[in-house]
């Protein structure tokens, strides 16, 4: 009963009336608190659920064993439920109406009883089993958080039903209500370790001044100068001479 598969559930007396089992879940006594006080018939272990975990795919099969026929009639039927444990613990149901979570399955038929009390009923034949109720397409129980810790059971979901064995002379008998759950424990999610990242700031660049050209006036350049002046003076003094 998870997100992985469908559950079967089967909701009748563990007698010669009847026959129970659910889906692959290990059978397990009743005689913990949780499964007295929801008046619990047949128990069952259920999955681990993390927080966001679903539940779902959830169907129920009626299986007479009977010798004779057995009556259920629709007005006396209280829909499936899921309970949490502690006032820390909440599932999610959707959709919220449990009208619309759950269904008869397609074989469920409702007739007016020849009674002529007004009910609506179904009778199973002796020996056949039918797909009794089933979780709408998409319907799901999610563990939305819980104060648990792992191991612990965090919910208990309750299955009910209510039928009357038929005698062979045709009489029908009082009565009787059967409930089965399945408890759920908590599992801690495994996180994936995240290595931190260290972000570094590179340090501003050190402003560099732009280099600026300037102008030498030192004593090397006022002896170049001296030098050419000269220079120019011997050419002049040369050119004068020849011309004389």
């Amino acid at each position: 009963m998870n997100t992985k598969g469908l559950l079967g559930i089967v909701l009748f007396l563990v007698t010669t009336q009847a026959f129970a089992a659910v889906g692959d879940y290990t059978e397990t006594t009743c005689t913990t608190d949780y499964f007295t006080t929801n008046n619990c018939s047949t128990c069952f272990e259920g999955t681990a659920l993390a927080k966001g975990d679903q539940i779902s795919g959830l169907y129920d099969t009626w299986t007479n064993v009977n010798a004779n026929e057995q009556i259920i009639y629709k007005d006396e039927q209280i829909l499936p439920t899921i309970v949490p444990l502690s006032s820390g613990t909440e599932f999610m149901a959707n959709p919220l109406d449990p009208a619309a979570f759950w269904k008869n399955g397609s074989q469920v038929i409702w007739t007016d009883s020849m009674t002529g009390t007004g009910k609506q009923e179904f009778m199973l034949d002796a020996g056949k089993s039918v797909k009794f109720l089933e979780a709408d397409l998409g319907a799901s129980y999610t563990l939305t958080s819980t104060d648990k810790a792992e191991g612990e059971v965090v919910g208990v979901l309750t299955f009910p039903i209510s039928y009357h064995n038929v005698d062979a002379d045709g009489n029908e008998g009082a009565q009787e209500t059967h409930t089965e759950c399945v408890a759920y424990t908590a599992k801690v999610a495994n996180i994936a370790a995240v290595t931190p990242v260290q972000v570094v700031t590179p340090a501003p660049e050190a402003l560099v001044p732009e280099k600026m050209t300037t102008v030498k006036t030192g004593p090397e350049s006022l002896l170049l100068m001296t030098f050419a002046l000269l220079i120019a003076a011997g050419i002049i003094i040369v050119r004068n001479w020849k011309v004389q």
